[in-house]
């Protein structure tokens, strides 16, 4: 899946940008650095639940079935790895980069729990989009090309779309009610690969009287 987009964030104009859950892109080489934007993600639109399915208090028809409730809480953008690119010319020109470093995303739980191979099936049947245990990016795969305006600075970024979700596993009472069990915990799951490019907008002084 892909899409493009123009927004403007903290100075940084986000020119294009593509989820990637198979295809690379076609690209030329340059130097990946690692970045700490991880930190100060990029936020993206929650997805909404298909369902109400196994939420607390509903009902549920087979006693003894178990079950899991999830909320999701953030979409994001993990960055792990990022280019400068700088266009001089008059014109607008392509950049594109080559991944230097592969780099595996995989489903994080912040507890132990049954059935926790099955929650990367259970959030795509919940919320509609694809999550999976890992996704990579491998050796020399390619990010870009993208068009860089003439007489732009910028980066091209990539990483992982990540969904972090709260999650509650549940179970058929005999009252045919869905029945919380154990304590609540936290997922995190990759969705797809991510890059962009990232366009600087430099601020300028007043200097005027």
């Amino acid at each position: 899946m892909g899409f493009l987009t123009h927004q403007v964030r903290r100075g940084v104009t986000l020119a294009a940008a593509a989820a990637l859950s198979v295809a690379p892109f076609a690209v030329s080489d340059a130097h990946a650095a690692e970045s700490a934007s991880a930190s100060d993600p990029t936020q993206f639109e929650l997805p909404q639940r298909w369902n109400s399915d196994y939420e607390p208090g509903t009902e549920c028809s087979t006693p003894g079935e178990n079950g899991t409730y999830l909320t999701a809480k953030k979409r994001w953008f993990k960055q792990t790895d990022a280019s400068s690119v700088a266009n001089n010319t008059a014109n607008a020109v392509p950049v594109s980069t080559k991944v230097k470093q592969s780099r595996t995303q995989t489903l994080q739980v912040s507890a132990k729990v049954a059935g926790q191979g099955d929650l990367a099936k259970i959030m795509t049947q919940t919320f509609g989009f694809t999550y999976v245990n890992e996704v990579h990016w491998s050796l020399k795969q390619v990010v870009g090309p993208y068009t860089l305006p003439a007489g732009k600075e910028g980066r091209l970024a990539w990483g992982f779309i990540i969904l972090d979700a709260d999650a509650q596993n549940v179970h058929c009472a005999p009252n045919l009610s869905w029945q919380a069990t154990g304590r609540p915990y936290h997922v995190s799951a990759p969705e797809s690969r991510y890059a962009e490019l990232q366009i600087d907008n430099p601020e300028y002084e007043d200097l005027s009287y």
